[in-house]
């Protein structure tokens, strides 16, 4: 065996074959690093592209492609921060480099001794290649784009977003949107998946073969696309796709097995006897509640405040009783007057922001909904996370001073500061800050989260807005802003009105950082109300 085919061999088993998750989706921070991991595999190749003269050609080929998008690629966050350059880039990792050059040059499997000391070479660098769970994951980040903001199937594929002035610059191929077909089918998402095989299908018909894409068939194409119009109960249309297969490869045995099932199927319908129904995807409970429905809507901007509402709120400076800002007040938005929601612009430095993202990085791991023990990674949430302690960062002193004097509560009781970026179509569904349920886990906290104070790290170009469903408010994410509410009424009893969600991100990457005050070491600060309010708005708790 050749050296060259020893080392592709054993590159393509030690970074795809590898059981490591990436988890790339889940933030655009980690999207950075697939760069790193084409550029290991490129330099590798380099090295032995002259020993080979028959492979060189296409390899050539392919390296020379994928380094014209590197030198394209510009600014790495705002490159992946288009979730379809994120898409590209992940089935390129997994699908592009195995069929385009792994497949058609390694014959062999004997790699046991090779295998050990590249793995250990890529171990040193920590180098981890995204998993067909990463692809998946992508896939289901541009679905939830799709449908919460309801963007119509062949727009997306070209980049373009209506009502916008800014397109994505960037468009996917046949194969990728059949890779998005094929998933969504898998999920029995039907209507999803048939418009992203159609939109295949005509893409393969118009554009010219791409070197980069595994080569898409118009038969494989068509291979999901009659049951996709199965399971939407459309027996005819099945069929005819089915015959369209069949006059491509008339020995195609599984067409042919599926030509006698839809015609005895056709002809029972014909006879007016019952057929299997369409395979409609059930909706789970939280998408049948109306916080859910009404999260969609104020995502896209259907829902507003009403101008009633807003007449009494106003935009002013105050010096919060504290003197050192007397000179340079804070800059107050008010949202919401009850419960109380308010903006305040300008709080936090760039050299602030840089250092706060830069220690995170490196640090973030997938986020988890739930409390402590019983905590679960879920689509519910769709981040990475980590947290920065003050004790264990010093230079974290005058933000926490700054929280206390915007807040007028101490941080006596509350938690460490929480770093958060989220990945392709990034969101966190309605949900409450407060915990609904004590236990013991949370026994030691000094009692529930009071104020929610969150901070924007960066501008995001669209989407990501913070959502409050119940009050119609949409809070765009702006660069050095500060988003405070609180989460208990006056008596400390829950605000049920306070549920609040994160909307996908369409396009950039989305970065917070965000404080939770409790109820602890705020008597004199925040003195009770005299009046209970247990049980008011307790109507939205279950909605």
């Amino acid at each position: 065996m050749s050296r060259l085919k020893l080392l592709l061999l054993t590159l393509f088993v030690s970074l795809f074959l590898s059981p490591v998750n990436g988890d790339y989706y889940s933030a655009i921070s980690d999207l950075e690093r697939l760069l790193d991991v084409e550029a290991f595999i490129v330099e590798r190749f380099d090295e032995y592209l002259e020993r080979a003269q028959q492979e060189q050609q296409e390899i050539k080929r392919f390296l020379a492609k994928v380094e014209e998008l590197h030198k394209n690629r510009g600014d790495l966050e705002e490159h992946f921060g288009n979730p379809l350059n994120a898409f590209t880039t992940i089935r390129r990792m997994v699908h592009d480099w195995k069929f385009n050059v792994f497949d058609p040059i390694l014959e062999t499997t004997n790699l046991a001794t090779y295998k050990k000391s590249l793995s250990e070479s890529s171990d040193k660098i920590n180098l981890k290649a995204p998993t067909v769970e990463d692809l998946k994951g992508a896939a289901r980040g541009l679905l939830r784009v799709q449908n919460i903001y309801q963007l119509p199937t062949a727009q997306l594929a070209d980049g373009y977003i209506p009502g916008e002035k800014n397109p994505l610059n960037a468009t996917l191929s046949a194969s990728d949107c059949l890779e998005m077909g094929k998933y969504l089918c898998e999920l029995q998402e039907y209507t999803y998946g048939s418009e992203w095989l159609l939109e295949a299908r005509m893409r393969l018909r118009s554009e010219p073969l791409d070197f980069l894409s595994p080569n898409v068939r118009d038969v494989e194409i068509l291979e999901h696309l009659s049951p996709a119009f199965k399971g939407l109960g459309n027996l005819k249309l099945a069929h005819k796709v089915n015959n369209e297969i069949l006059d491509a490869e008339p020995t195609h045995e599984e067409a042919l097995k599926n030509k006698i099932i839809y015609e005895t199927e056709l002809a029972r319908e014909r006879n007016g006897k019952p057929t299997k129904p369409a395979v409609v995807p059930q909706k789970s409970e939280k998408e049948l509640k109306e916080s859910f429905q009404l999260y969609k809507r104020v995502c896209r901007g259907e829902l507003r405040p009403s101008p009633r509402k807003q007449r009494k709120l106003r935009c002013f400076q105050s010096h919060q009783n504290v003197s050192y800002y007397r000179l340079s007040p804070f800059k107050i938005e008010q949202l919401s007057l009850d419960p109380y929601v308010a903006y305040i612009h300008d709080v936090i430095t760039n050299s602030e922001i840089e250092q706060i993202m830069e220690h995170g990085k490196g640090r973030l791991k997938r986020s988890r909904v739930g409390q402590s023990v019983n905590s679960t990674t879920s689509e519910i949430r769709l981040s990475q996370n980590t947290w920065l302690w003050y004790e264990a960062n010093p230079w974290l002193s005058k933000i926490r001073q700054r929280l206390e004097d915007i807040s007028g509560l101490s941080t006596e009781s509350a938690e460490a500061l929480q770093l958060v970026n989220y990945g392709i179509g990034g969101q966190y569904e309605p949900h409450f800050d407060f915990m609904e349920v004590r236990t013991k886990s949370t026994s030691d906290w000094k009692g529930n989260r009071l104020l929610t104070a969150l901070f924007y790290l960066n501008d995001v170009p669209l989407g990501g807005a913070t959502a409050f469903p119940f009050l119609h408010l949409a809070v765009p994410p702006v660069k050095g802003s500060l988003l405070v509410w609180y989460n208990l009424h006056r008596s400390l009893h829950k605000d049920y009105r306070t549920k609040h969600a994160g909307c996908p991100v369409i396009q950039g990457s989305k970065w917070i950082c965000n404080e939770w005050f409790h109820e602890g070491g705020q008597e004199f600060k925040r003195p009770c109300g005299l009046t209970s309010d247990e049980g008011k708005f307790k109507e939205f708790e279950e909605k």
